[in-house]
């Protein structure tokens, strides 16, 4: 009976931290899909508002976010849209239409990454027009000189600051991509601002 009685508490105790293995594990790898979804996000970025020749003032309709951009033949159009889900959290996505056939309201667009934390209170997508002056506020440098104060973007900017949100933790994003193919010249309106629904 002695024996037996401690072989079951060895048990438990063995069943206990298999169990605790397997949850840890499990909460790794969702926190590592995330990272790697927030990654391929990046990517996809980098290649298609790199090129962008102009950029929309974001926005929110609904309870959804948006931001158009245009490609850089100027007929291709892209929005991005962050999609509420539950518990705060949502999708983003991004959708893809000629110039004069916008995608309907209802229209799903492509997953680019999911357990979006809509509850930072922090802006997804912030516009730097043609002249912006992002980092005028910025810190001193330990000279006392403010480091890029003076910096003038003479090129569209979108700021994106996305954070998901597993049970391991939060992964984050906080890039800002230049247009290279925007300048002084590049007008305030664009037609690829008719994906954008009114309601």
């Amino acid at each position: 009976m002695t024996t037996l009685g401690i072989m079951s508490v060895l048990m438990v105790l063995f069943t206990g931290a298999i169990l605790q293995v397997f949850k840890t594990t499990s909460a790794a790898d969702a926190l590592s899909e995330a990272q790697r979804e927030l990654s391929n996000a990046f990517q996809r970025f980098d290649r298609e508002l790199r090129y962008a020749s102009w950029i929309g003032d974001p926005g929110t309709v609904g309870n959804r976010q948006y931001v158009e951009f245009a490609g850089p033949v100027p007929t291709t159009c892209y929005q991005l849209r962050l999609k509420p889900g539950t518990d705060g959290l949502g999708v983003l996505q991004m959708v893809t239409w000629t110039l004069g056939t916008p995608p309907a309201a209802s229209a799903t667009g492509q997953t680019i990454a999911s357990q979006i934390d809509l509850t930072t209170g922090v802006a997804p997508f912030t516009k730097q027009g043609y002249g912006a002056k992002p980092y005028a506020s910025a810190s001193a440098s330990p000279g006392g000189a403010i480091v890029g104060g003076d910096f003038t973007s003479v090129f569209q900017r979108l700021r994106v600051q996305l954070t998901t949100k597993v049970a391991a933790g939060d992964a984050q994003i906080d890039t800002t991509f230049t247009a290279l193919n925007t300048s002084n010249q590049t007008l305030a309106t664009n037609g690829c601002s008719e994906g954008r629904p009114t309601t």
